[in-house]
Parts: C-alpha cells; structure tokens; sequence
C-alpha cells in the first residue's frame, strides 16, 4: 500500500547506524548549530525592531543669552577715595520692629542683628575695620536702653526722624514692618562723611571690608543733563555715588555669578555705597509726592532704583561682586564673599556651612560681651 512505502518502519541498518556515537555527536551538533542560528536570528529581527522604534535623542537647543547693555556715565574730575580729607563710614538703620517699647537686649531680633553688624565691623579680629567709623541711625521708637547699649559696643548713634513726604499716603509697603525704612534715605543727610557704605543690619562678615572704598564703581559721577528727569520732579544734584550690584537671581548661581543669573538692571537696597548730599536728600522727598512714580512695594529701595534707574540721569553703578551677596551657598563661601546680607536666625539658604558661621558669629559676639563686661 500507499502509505506503507512512506512509513515503512526503519530497517535494522538505519537504526543501528542512528545508534552510532560517532553519527549521534553528528545530529546533536547540527541540532545545536540549528538552535544556535533560530536564538541569533530572532535576536537580530528584535535589535531592528527596537532600533526603529526607539526615537532619536533631541538635542536641547543652546540657550543665547542676552549681553546686558550697560549705561554710559560721565565720570567728575578723579578725587582719589583715599586722599587726605576724605572720611568714610559704614551705617545701618534701625527701628523698633519687634519687642517695642521693651528695655530687653535679646526681645527684638532686628536690634540683636544691628548689634551683630557691629560687633563685626568694630570688634571682631577677623572683619574689624581700620578706624571706620560704624554708624547707627536710630527711629524714634528705639529705646534708650537699646541706644545706650549700641553706645557700649562703640557705634556712633545717630537719632534720626522718620521720612515723609507731603502727600505720600499711596506709599504703602508689601509688610508693615517696612512702614519705616524711608528712614535709610537719611544717610545721605550725613555730609560730614564723603562716603557711606549703608548695609541692612542682617549681614554676616567674612572679612572687612574696608577695601570697598577703593572700588571702581564708587567714584564720583557727574549727572546726566536733561536725561530722564519728568518735569513735575525736584532738581537734581549736579554729581552722585551709587556702587551696587545687581540683584541676584536665588540660590541656583555660580560663583562669581554669571552675568544672566542676575536681576539686570535691578539691585538690592540692602548694600550699597553713596556719597551723602543734601540736594539728594530732598529729591528723594519730592518723588514721595508724586503718586505712583515707583512701586511702594519694597519701599525704599523702589525709590532708589527708580532715582538711580540706568536710563535716568543718574545711572547707579556696579561694584564687584566679591563685595555681598544675597542667597548664599557653599560655593559663595569658598570663593571668598566678603558679607552676606542673610539672617542668621532664619537662613535660607547656603546649608550647613552657613547656618554654622552665622550661629558661631551671633555666640561669638555674646561670648566677646560676656567677657568684657559681664553681660
């Protein structure tokens, strides 16, 4: 039949040579080379599929930073800021913005600070000054026990009134604990001085800075004639000083900060470098008159950036960064800040490292009062 011839069974040859060791390892091979070549070909046909089905790595695109265009300025005649007659002071105003009318030393943390900015200017080995004068302009809420104790610590205090203009109820700032700060303009009632470095009392020294009065960006400027000055605005003095940096941009900045990682433009009225004038002094009143010529957010220094604005008459001026920095970090530190505007009871930022220099800084102080006077 039929199928007999195709399924005929094997005959005794065909299975004995089956059984044949040397014919066995022959089929085994070939089964295995089989196997061999099915496993590499299916991995072949899925490395394709997952070649085409993976997408291809987008490249982000370069981001192109804007340069900064900076103002041109009229520089006055060259008065060496270390000649004879020159006299230089460092300065801070305070209020009483928390523990009023207490007689403690330790109830408002702002007065603790000042005290601390002091210390370190006049007192500590590592950031004293050499005969810098360190001013305290006082509000008339300050007590005077708190007077007397600045008195002790060596500051020169100065009792000021606060600031106003005529008509400035629009003025209101984004906390009431600023309501007082007008009160920094009066620095530049200080004429005896020819320049004042006025620092917020929250600032942490690394080194002195006495060096800041020899910077580039605090020579004397001569106002721009016909720039920028509205009509219903005071006159303006014929020079000025204004050395500051821009306003740096958070924590995530390089050190020495990259020029984008800056608020361009804009600087922080925690630091800067003047030249006291009283024709100054009574522009800044003007502007407090006139309704909505600045954000009354951050009050004072809204002010001073609208005066001192890069396309007004009087352009303020950059110093270097070395100087002060806001949103300290580690790297900060290493590179060798001068100051850091920060406070020391709440940092926010700059790790352990700042946190523990701040600290050590606060105790150092009580420890230094303690044995000096018992305190």
């Amino acid at each position: 039949m039929i199928w007999q011839r195709f399924f005929r069974p094997s005959s005794p040859t065909t299975l004995a040579s089956l059984r044949s060791p040397r014919k066995g390892h022959w089929l085994l091979g070939l089964a295995c080379a089989t196997v061999f070549l099915l496993l590499t070909s299916a991995l072949l046909v899925r490395n394709q599929m997952v070649k085409t089905i993976t997408p291809k790595k987008v490249e982000k695109p370069k981001v192109v930073h804007e340069p900064i265009i900076r103002p041109e300025y009229l520089p006055a005649p060259l008065i060496p800021t270390n000649s004879t007659g020159n006299r230089y002071a460092f300065a801070t105003w305070l209020s009483s913005t928390e523990g009023a009318n207490s007689d403690s030393l330790d109830d408002d943390i702002y007065f603790v600070a000042t005290r601390l900015l002091v210390w370190q200017v006049l007192h500590d080995p590592l950031t004293k000054s050499s005969g810098i004068d360190m001013v305290v302009m006082v509000g008339p809420d300050v007590s005077e026990t708190h007077r007397e104790r600045l008195r002790k610590d060596g500051a020169i205090v100065r009792p000021m009134e606060l600031v106003h203009g005529l008509d400035d109820a629009w003025i209101v700032p984004k906390f009431s604990r600023w309501s007082t700060v007008m009160g920094k303009l009066r620095a530049w009632e200080m004429e005896e001085y020819s320049r004042v470095v006025l620092l917020d009392g929250d600032m942490i020294l690394q080194s002195p800075l006495d060096d800041i009065f020899d910077d580039p960006g605090v020579q004397l400027m001569r106002t721009k004639p016909d720039v920028g000055r509205m009509p219903d605005e005071p006159e303006l003095p014929d020079e000025y000083v204004l050395g500051t940096y821009m306003e740096i941009g958070g924590v995530r900045h390089s050190w020495p900060p990259k020029e984008w990682e800056h608020n361009p433009r804009y600087f922080n009225a925690g630091f800067f470098v003047l030249k006291p004038d009283r024709k100054m002094f009574e522009y800044f009143l003007g502007l407090l008159d006139l309704n909505s010529r600045f954000d009354p957010t951050y009050p004072e220094q809204n002010l001073l950036n609208y005066a001192f604005r890069w396309d007004g008459a009087m352009p303020w001026k950059e110093i270097d960064d070395i100087w002060n920095i806001r949103f300290a970090t580690e790297k900060d530190l290493d590179g060798g800040v001068v100051s850091i505007h920060g406070k020391w009871w709440h940092p926010r930022s700059g790790g352990n490292q700042l946190r523990d220099l701040m600290l050590s800084k606060r105790w150092q102080m009580h420890g230094y009062y303690m044995g000096r006077e018992g305190l």
